[in-house]
């Protein structure tokens, strides 16, 4: 009996004294001025611009509308957004959706502080109202005068600015004196682009933007220390015409792929009301688009009312990993070249007086017949092909080179015979012509290992007899050879006379110059060597 008589009373209690602390679905949590950084808030300035941050925690309870108002004593003014409207008397208003059973929303609301706002203590008054509920809360705030601002050439007073800019420097913002200054470094990305291109396959983006290509520093000036957030955008400027070029990319998101012809790279970050500050923004650039060269970096900083813009010239260069693993392997070609003169010299005693003199004759026959046409006819040719004139040059070094040098290797199939006819050729140039260059020397020292190891790896010289299946396979062989030596060759000239070469164009002459021509010089010259070798005989 007195167990039922205390559960009426608590249902009594319950029924009289529904609406408690604890039936309230939202927390709120209101802060003025407030920090981004989420250190201790700051007293205000006056003249600055500060941040209102409205927080509301729905917990236990469905779906539902709620009404928030921010009543703002005077000296006080928001400013306009997205996500509240403002009306006449200065009062904020925003509608929100709570989420159901537990959810977060919030609101960071610029605030301006009235430059004659005296010194002292105010209070901010929020309300929020639900289905059968509400609540309310003030928070207090201190205004503190700082030092004025300076002014800009209209006599305003300038908020904040731009006080200088440094790149390339760390995440850090730390600077390597090992970089030119006001230089960004793009990645070596020619085998992807030429993959790409031939194949048809996707760009692995994610790998190529696993980090910024480099970063730059902004030295920031808050003379009224404002905490607001700031939107960067950074486009580079072509010096000549003004014209914005695509290449910069915006820091891309976990998951996604960078947006194609981009033209800006855009982040955003925060005041946090220090009369100094730097931040750190990294640059992201596509480095299949954007080429070599001298831009200027326009960099436009806005926080919804006020825009800085400044420019600082900037130098695209692209790093020369591929030219200097090419180098470092036609290197590795010399020295083996080097290494096995003895054996060259056994082949030449193999092969006796009548192979010699076949290999000096179609080296003669390859110099008088490529070397000289395409010296002397290569700059007519270039003025009217321009880049194009490889392409007919091409003609003789890939068809009538490759022709010669098979008929030679199915005349006297031994080891060495290869080396021994770029070695002559090479001489025949250096003497007659003077063409004793780096590149020149390492470009034959490639050929030579290059092509020698093929053959030998192919079986080409354990073979009795070539079938016609096997001639066209080895045809193939060499003009993939010959692809790889033009790869290597581009790179190195790239790297020692610092030309640049578009991927696709180094992609062109890979597959016309190297492939198509070489292998077909290649299978004339197994033709043509067979007919010579019925001639000489056994």
């Amino acid at each position: 009996m007195v167990f039922r008589m205390l559960m009426l009373l608590i249902g009594a209690l319950a029924f009289f004294f529904p609406v408690g602390a604890e039936e309230v679905p939202v927390q709120l949590e209101v802060r003025f001025p407030y920090s981004l950084n989420a250190s201790k808030d700051k007293p205000a300035s006056p003249g600055s611009t500060q941040l209102l941050f409205i927080s509301a925690d729905h917990f236990n309870h469905p779906e539902e509308e709620a009404e928030v108002t921010v009543s703002l004593p005077s000296g006080l003014s928001a400013h306009e957004g997205k996500e509240w409207t403002v009306d006449g008397e200065g009062t904020v208003h925003l509608t929100w959706t709570l989420p159901a059973d537990f959810g977060n929303r919030f609101a960071v609301i610029p605030v301006s502080v009235s430059s004659s706002l005296p010194e002292g203590k105010g209070s901010i008054h929020v309300s929020m109202e639900g289905d059968g509920w509400s609540l309310s809360k003030d928070v207090d705030y201190t205004v503190e005068a700082g030092s004025e601002a300076p002014e800009d050439e209209a006599g305003r007073e300038e908020s904040w600015y731009i006080q200088g800019v440094v790149l390339p420097v760390n995440e850090s913002g730390e600077t390597d004196s090992r970089l030119s200054a006001n230089t960004m470094v793009l990645p070596d990305v020619t085998l992807e682009n030429i993959k790409h291109h031939l194949t048809g396959s996707s760009i692995d983006w994610s790998s190529i933007l696993a980090k910024p290509d480099t970063y730059l520093l902004l030295d920031m000036r808050n003379p009224k220390k404002d905490v607001l957030p700031v939107h960067f955008k950074a486009e580079l400027v072509d010096r000549g015409t003004g014209d914005i070029k695509e290449g910069l990319l915006s820091s891309p998101e976990e998951g996604t792929t960078p947006e194609e012809h981009s033209t800006s790279s855009e982040t955003d970050f925060s005041l946090q009301g220090s009369k100094m500050q730097t931040a750190v923004i990294p640059l992201y650039a596509d480095p299949f688009t954007l080429s070599e060269g001298e831009y200027n970096l326009r960099i436009t900083l806005s926080d919804g009312e006020n825009s800085k813009v400044t420019e600082v010239p900037l130098t695209v260069v692209k790093s020369r990993s591929m030219g200097l693993i090419s180098t470092g392997a036609a290197c590795f070609s010399l020295l083996v070249v080097l290494l096995s003169l003895g054996r060259i010299r056994r082949t030449m005693i193999h092969i006796g007086a009548r192979g010699d003199i076949a290999a000096a004759l179609f080296a003669a026959l390859a110099f008088g017949g490529v070397v000289v046409p395409v010296t002397l006819a290569g700059d007519f040719l270039h003025v009217i092909l321009g880049p194009f004139s490889g392409l007919v040059t091409g003609l003789l070094s890939g068809v009538v080179q490759y022709m010669l040098l098979m008929s030679l290797l199915v005349l006297f199939r031994y080891p060495g015979v290869t080396a021994l006819f770029y070695l002559i050729r090479w001489l025949l140039s250096a003497v007659l012509f003077g063409r004793v260059t780096p590149v020149g020397i390492l470009l034959t020292a490639v050929s030579i290992v290059i092509i020698e190891g093929a053959l030998y790896l192919s079986g080409f010289y354990r073979k009795d007899r070539i079938s016609w299946g096997y001639g066209l396979f080895i045809s193939l062989v060499l003009g993939l050879c010959d692809a790889a030596i033009t790869f290597i060759n581009m790179q190195q000239l790239m790297l020692f006379y610092r030309l640049y070469y578009a991927d696709w164009f180094i992609g062109l002459y890979m597959v016309i110059n190297g492939l198509i021509y070489s292998s077909l010089g290649s299978f004339l010259g197994w033709k043509t060597g067979k007919r010579l070798r019925q001639v000489m005989g056994s």
